[in-house]
C-alpha cells in the first residue's frame, strides 16, 4: 500500500491529489485493515464449517467459535495496519516485511530463551493474541502470558497504533 508507491515515485501524485498526508495515511489503514477483517473473517468461518463438518463427532474438543472468529479478524486486521505502518516507515518492501515478520515472530520464538520472562515477553507478541483467541492448547499461561485473548488483542493494537503514530508523524515531516 505504500512501499510500492513509494519505490515507483506516485506517492508524489498521491500526495498532489491529497495533501494532508494524515488523510491518506487515514484512508489506507482503514481500507487495509476493513479489508483484511472481511477477507480473514469470511475465510475463518469457511474453516470452521468445513472443519466442523469433516471432523469426526466428539473427538476433538471445540471452543466458542463467534468471539474467537471476530477476535481472529480483528488480529489480522492489527497486523495489516501493522504492516502498513512500518512499511511507511522503511519506505522499503523487503525491510517493511522482514521487519514485521520480525515484530510478529521473535517474541514467541526468543521468549523460551530469557527463563522465567518468558509468558511476559512471549505474551506480547501478536502470535500469542492470536493463540489466547483461537483456544489452542499451546496458549498456556506459562508460554503466553495469564492475560486474556481480548486484552492481549488490546495491547496489541495499542503497540499498534504507537507504531503508526509513529509513521504518520514521519510523514507528515519527510519529504517524497
Amino acid at each position: 500500500m505504500v512501499t510500492g508507491e513509494c519505490s515507483s515515485g506516485t506517492i508524489r501524485t498521491t500526495f498532489a491529489a491529497v495533501p494532508h498526508r494524515g488523510t491518506v495515511f487515514a484512508a489506507k489503514a482503514t481500507l487495509v485493515a476493513a479489508v483484511m477483517y472481511v477477507l480473514t473473517l469470511l475465510s475463518c468461518s469457511t474453516a470452521y464449517v468445513v472443519g466442523d463438518a469433516t471432523l469426526p463427532e466428539g473427538r476433538y474438543a471445540q471452543g466458542d467459535p463467534l468471539p474467537a472468529l471476530f477476535g481472529i479478524a480483528a488480529s489480522f486486521a492489527v497486523a495489516a495496519v501493522l504492516g502498513l505502518a512500518v512499511g511507511t516507515l522503511v519506505r522499503h518492501s523487503a525491510g517493511a516485511v522482514t521487519t514485521v515478520i520480525g515484530l510478529l515472530l521473535l517474541p514467541s520464538l526468543f521468549g523460551p530463551l530469557f527463563g522465567n520472562a518468558e509468558r511476559w515477553i512471549a505474551g506480547l507478541s501478536p502470535a500469542a493474541a492470536l493463540e489466547k483467541l483461537t483456544q489452542t492448547s499451546d496458549a498456556a499461561a506459562d508460554t503466553v502470558g495469564s492475560l486474556g485473548p481480548w486484552p492481549s488483542l488490546l495491547l496489541v493494537a495499542a503497540g499498534t497504533a504507537g507504531v503508526s503514530l509513529a509513521a504518520l508523524l514521519l510523514l507528515r515531516r519527510r519529504d517524497v
